[in-house]
């Protein structure tokens, strides 16, 4: 299941944050496996705070609710900070504008390669970076700290750090879009062409 990955790359944490929560059920996952001591919760909108206070509710004041737009003051002292199931361009603003020492689980639904990018050039190491498969559907999950890491080059920043080392999601992914991609176009074929890099490199 999707939550339970996430909550997975969270591990054993003090203070848990996720950013953009919506109904906060991965925090309540983490609290009720008792993986962090508290939490706090925000989104850019009161509606969803609101159904996160009604998720959350059983747990008190061990929960603290923002409405924010990006990392909230409230969870300046952080261990551990979820952004997940938005697109790329807005974690990617949220991770350029969050200045803290907290570490990142990120798992973006498009466009992960400005999430890539964006966590090297803003002084953070990536130290897992994987696709994984819920559902019929496909994720990439990302976690990060503080530290000097290269930018990634283009194939790390499209396909994952660990490019040439795929996951079996990463490959049935993979093999579904090079299926689709129709011929014709020096654009398509490109493409066709990068997918097949990572493809060779399937064990």
């Amino acid at each position: 299941m999707r939550f339970d990955e996430i909550v997975n790359a969270v591990g054993r944490t003090g203070i848990l944050a996720e950013v953009g929560c919506d109904h906060a059920k991965l925090t309540e996952l983490a609290l009720t496996r008792g993986l962090c001591d508290s939490a706090v919760v925000s989104d850019i909108s009161a509606i969803c705070l609101a159904k996160a206070r009604r998720t959350l509710a059983r747990f008190g004041d061990r929960v603290t609710y923002a409405v924010a737009d990006g990392v909230p003051h409230e969870a300046e002292n952080a261990d551990c900070i979820m952004i997940c199931g938005m697109g790329g361009h807005i974690m990617r603003d949220i991770v350029c504008a969050y200045g803290g020492k907290a570490r990142l689980v990120l798992s973006p639904q498009s466009h992960a390669e400005l999430v890539r990018i964006a966590l090297a050039e803003t002084g953070r190491r990536i130290t897992s970076d994987y696709c994984f498969e819920s559902a019929g559907k496909y994720y990439d999950l990302i976690t990060a700290v503080r530290g000097h890491m290269d930018v990634p080059t283009d194939m790390q920043a499209e396909f994952g750090m660990n490019w040439n080392e795929p996951t079996e999601a990463l490959i049935a992914k993979l093999e579904k879009k090079l299926a689709a991609l129709s011929s014709g176009g020096e654009r398509t074929a490109k493409a066709a062409d990068r997918i097949r890099e990572v493809l060779k490199w399937r064990r």
